[in-house]
C-alpha cells in the first residue's frame, strides 16, 4: 500500500512538472509580447496634455487623439469614439497591469455625444469593458461595432446594439461607410483564447473624407498588395509604439519607420502617429517615436506623417505637417 502511495505521488509530482514546462513552453512562444509589458520604466516621463478639444463641438471633419489608441473623429458632425480606453489600466484588473502615464487627454464626461464606437481587436489597451459601459450610459443609442467573435463578450457586460464585422466587411449607416480590414497583430482576454476573435482596422468613408485607423499592427506586404481594396485614404492613424526589443514585437508592433512605410505602400497624404506615449508597454524610450517620425518625415517631403499633444484639435480641411518635439 506504501509503495503504491509512492508511486502515485511521484507520477503526480511529473506529471505536474510535465504540464508546467508545457505550459511555460506555451506562454512563452504565444504571449512575449505580453511579458514585455512587465518590465517596462514607469518612470520614464510624461507627455504634456492640449486643451484645444474645447473647440470640437462647433468643429466638423476634425479628430482628437484622447491618447493611446484612442480618436475622437466628428465626420460630417457625427462624433465615432475608436478604440476609447478611459480606465486607468490596461488591465482585467483595477489595481495590477499596465497603467496610464497620462490622463485621457478628454475626460469621459466632457465628451460630446458619440454614436459609434469602433473597436479593432480584444487586447485591453483597445477594448475597455468599464469605459464601453460609461459610454453606454452617457449615450443609451450608441452602436458598438467589433470584430467577429467579440460580440459575446459585450453582450455578458450588457452592451447593447453590437454588430460584429469580418475581414473586408462593410456597412453603410448615416451616408458613411464603415469596413472592417486586416491587420498584422492578434488577439486574446486570457492565456487560452489567442486568436479567437479577429483584429484589424477600420475605414470610414464620408461624402467627403476617407479616414482609416490601423489598431495594432506589425508591418506586412498585405497593405501593398490590397492597396486597391484600401482605395483612396485622406487620413490615416498609424501606431508607432510598442516596438521594443525588436526581437519580440517585430510581428506585433511596427516602429516608426515600418509606420511611415505603411503610409508610403497605400499611398496616404497625411498619417498621424497613434499608440505612444499612454500606456508604457515596451522598452523604447518614452519620446523616441516621435523623434524618429520627425527624424524619417524630413527624409519624406512628399507624405505628411504628424505628431501632435494629445488633446490637440485637428481639422481635416486643413492639414498641416505638426510634431509634438519642441511643443
Amino acid at each position: 500500500m506504501i509503495k503504491n502511495l509512492k508511486y502515485l505521488i511521484r507520477y503526480i509530482a511529473v506529471s505536474i512538472l510535465v504540464i508546467s514546462i508545457i505550459l511555460f513552453v506555451y506562454l512563452l512562444n504565444n504571449y512575449r509580447s505580453l511579458f514585455n509589458t512587465l518590465n517596462t520604466n514607469y518612470d520614464a516621463g510624461t507627455i504634456s496634455l492640449s486643451e484645444s478639444w474645447k473647440e470640437q463641438t462647433a468643429s466638423e471633419n476634425s479628430f482628437v487623439w484622447v491618447g493611446h489608441a484612442t480618436i475622437l473623429l466628428n465626420l460630417d458632425g457625427e462624433n465615432i469614439l475608436i478604440d476609447p480606453i478611459f480606465s486607468e489600466r490596461a488591465s482585467p484588473f483595477s489595481f495590477i497591469g499596465p497603467r496610464r502615464l497620462i490622463s485621457p487627454a478628454i475626460p469621459i464626461n466632457e465628451l460630446p455625444n458619440i454614436s459609434k464606437v469602433l473597436i479593432s481587436h480584444n487586447h485591453y489597451d483597445h477594448l475597455d469593458i468599464p469605459t464601453l459601459i460609461e459610454l453606454q450610459n452617457r449615450n443609451t443609442d450608441i452602436l458598438f461595432f467589433v470584430p467577429k467573435g467579440d460580440k459575446t463578450l459585450l453582450q455578458r457586460n450588457n452592451l447593447l446594439n453590437v454588430k460584429e464585422f469580418e475581414w473586408w466587411q462593410s456597412t453603410s449607416i448615416n451616408n458613411k461607410v464603415f469596413t472592417f480590414f486586416p491587420v498584422k497583430h492578434w488577439s486574446a482576454r486570457t492565456f487560452f483564447d489567442r486568436n479567437n476573435s479577429l483584429w484589424g482596422g477600420w475605414k470610414i468613408q464620408s461624402s467627403d473624407f476617407t479616414v482609416a485607423h490601423f489598431g495594432d499592427t506589425g508591418y506586412d506586404s498585405l497593405f501593398s498588395m490590397e492597396i486597391e481594396k484600401f482605395g483612396n485614404i485622406d487620413v490615416a492613424f498609424i501606431p508607432i509604439g510598442s516596438y521594443a526589443p525588436r526581437e519580440i514585437e517585430k510581428d506585433h508592433h511596427v516602429n516608426p519607420e515600418e509606420a511611415i512605410k505603411i503610409a508610403e505602400d497605400l499611398n496616404i497624404d497625411y498619417s498621424f502617429g497613434i499608440h505612444w506615449g499612454t500606456f508604457f508597454l515596451s522598452k523604447e524610450p518614452l519620446f523616441e517615436p516621435p523623434e524618429l517620425i520627425n527624424k524619417y518625415q524630413r527624409l519624406n517631403s512628399e507624405k505628411i506623417f504628424s505628431t501632435s499633444k494629445p488633446g490637440q484639435l485637428i481639422l481635416l480641411d486643413s492639414l498641416e505637417y505638426q510634431t509634438i518635439l519642441g511643443n
